[in-house]
């Protein structure tokens, strides 16, 4: 299937991160609905299920999902075919415990601990990219480690993990750029990508697109827009409609902008186009810190970076809140699909194993500058 999101009828909404695998025979019919991950101000994982047509309100389900009510939180990496990849985090920290979440049949399949721990570096950034190789029938899950103090001289360590063969496995690699610390993940095509810098520039800037092919195990790399490059502190990777995103914010000089870009060709640097910006952050704009998600409508749905989630309108720039509140790293807006993966596979949550403290690696904590207040 080439662009699953075009299945859905009426004002469907489309989504932060699409699903644009080919399914595997597990799939069944599906039930085509927008689906909202969020984790609300308090730290409590709500996963809910909406009608295209009437989100924000009427939430038609909340999914049964085992990590509510624990100090654990579940940060989502991907999706794709009906299943979530989840990273677990205690207190906003990245704990190296990851799994895979089928809703429909609801089973959950840890992924066990890395092989690498890099501790011996010191302190470390960890990148994950989750998604569907389609010339094995795998779903793997792929992790960066790069020095927190030392990217610049001590190159970093990739490892894939592979649910066929449930295990972790070290890939050589040729990594000449950084990936930047919290950037998201997007899968598209085939690759994971990331936001990513030059060696030896700090944290927030962006020099390219680092991807990476599930199927050849090999990095490649894009030319992003020049308006972007050591210009913003913050840029996220997005697929929205086929097509790789780039959404920027905060500028290091101090403006308050905001701008998203659209790559209509993949892979063709010189298909770079700006669907829309929001200049110097008006009053009731300012701290937009994430893209969320489209609307068909052309409406786009917006985080601030204090958890305030808005609706804002390109066209006539008006600003509709949605009254929903939460974690801006945690918002999540996908189309759920109904599917067997997973199906045969033994549920292995246990809500022990989930409450426990691993080790934990170091996570910035992205603040903007102050000269945005």
């Amino acid at each position: 299937m080439e662009d699953t999101e075009q299945c859905v009828g009426g004002d469907d909404v489309i989504c932060w991160k699409s699903l644009h695998c080919d399914f595997p025979c597990s799939t069944i019919n599906q039930r085509w609905r927008a689906c909202y991950f969020c984790l609300d101000i308090d730290e409590n994982a709500r996963y809910l299920l909406y009608p295209d047509e009437s989100f924000p309100a009427n939430p038609v389900e909340e999914l049964d999902c085992p990590f509510k009510g624990i100090k654990r939180l579940a940060n989502i990496v991907d999706s794709c075919n009906g299943v979530f990849c989840l990273s677990y985090d205690v207190y906003g920290k990245y704990t190296e415990r990851a799994a895979l979440w089928n809703p429909s049949v609801r089973k959950i399949v840890n992924i066990p601990c890395p092989i690498f721990t890099f501790t011996s570096y010191g302190p470390y950034i960890p990148s994950l990219g989750f998604g569907f190789d389609s010339t094995t029938d795998d779903y793997k899950l792929v992790r960066i480690v790069r020095s927190h103090f030392n990217f610049g001289e001590i190159r970093p360590f990739v490892e894939i993990y592979s649910l066929r063969s449930r295990g972790w496995r070290k890939v050589d690699n040729n990594l000449k750029y950084v990936i930047t610390a919290r950037s998201t993940s997007a899968f598209l095509n085939g690759p994971c990508h990331w936001v990513a810098a030059k060696r030896g520039y700090g944290h927030g800037v962006c020099d390219a697109i680092v991807s990476f092919s599930l199927g050849e195990e090999v990095f490649g790399e894009m030319e992003v827009p020049d308006c972007l490059v050591k210009k913003y502190q913050f840029v996220d990777v997005a697929v929205f409609d086929g097509s790789l995103l780039l959404a920027a914010s905060f500028k290091f000089s101090g403006e308050g902008c905001f701008t998203v870009w659209m790559m209509k060709e993949y892979g063709v640097p010189g298909s770079w186009t700006k669907l829309f910006d929001i200049p110097d952050f008006e009053s009731h704009l300012k701290w937009i810190r994430k893209l969320v998600a489209f609307r068909q409508s052309g409406k786009v749905l917006l985080a601030k970076l204090f958890g305030q989630l808005v609706f804002y309108d390109p066209k006539t720039e008006e600003i509709f809140d949605t009254k929903i509140w939460g974690n801006a790293h945690f918002f999540y807006l996908d189309t759920f699909v109904e599917s067997l993966v997973l199906l045969n596979e033994t549920d292995e949550f246990t809500e022990v194993e989930a409450s426990e403290d691993n080790g934990t690696s170091e996570i910035l904590e992205e603040v903007p500058s102050s000269s945005n207040s």
